[in-house]
């Protein structure tokens, strides 16, 4: 399947055969990244690594009116292996996971997709990568310093 264009909402719009409610469609669809919340960094890094000439394999989790919820995935340069573009964008830190649209909680397929995604998120947070990434010590220390000195001014002031 081919990306027809990249959005800027966390949804793709793929080009492809599939049946919706009114029949086959060509037209395109929204295809979710399910169980993924994305940070606008993570937007911007997809945009960037998926190209519209780029062929993408969708596996379908569930399905809401005409938006698909699926795990996304592309394979990587120079590799003969693909990469699941949901758990990549938790392992960089460029989103959180989230729960799993249209798919029963206690369900297995819930459970193991969770595991999966949470897997990359935690991995991310050991790593202190994107949104779980933590200032310095030298930068926790000058800005407490600077915060320090600016209520000093300001108390010599009055």
């Amino acid at each position: 399947m081919k990306l027809h264009r990249s959005v800027i909402t966390y949804a793709y719009v793929v080009n492809g055969p599939f049946t919706s409610s009114s029949g086959v469609s060509t037209s395109p669809l929204l295809v979710h990244l399910a169980g993924v919340e994305l940070t606008p960094e993570g937007r911007v890094w997809l945009q960037k690594t998926l190209t519209p000439s780029q062929t993408v394999w969708l596996k379908l989790i569930s399905r809401e009116d005409d938006m698909l919820h699926c795990l996304v995935s592309s394979s990587r340069q120079g590799s003969m292996w693909s990469c699941c573009m949901n758990e990549e964008v938790l392992m960089l830190g460029l989103a959180r996971t989230a729960p799993i649209a249209g798919v029963q909680p206690d369900s297995r397929l819930c459970w193991r997709l969770h595991k999966r995604l949470h897997r990359a998120e935690a991995k991310a947070e050991r790593k202190g990568k994107g949104l779980w990434k933590e200032d310095s010590l030298w930068e926790r220390a000058s800005k407490a310093v600077l915060g320090q000195h600016f209520t000093q001014t300001d108390e010599e002031d009055l």
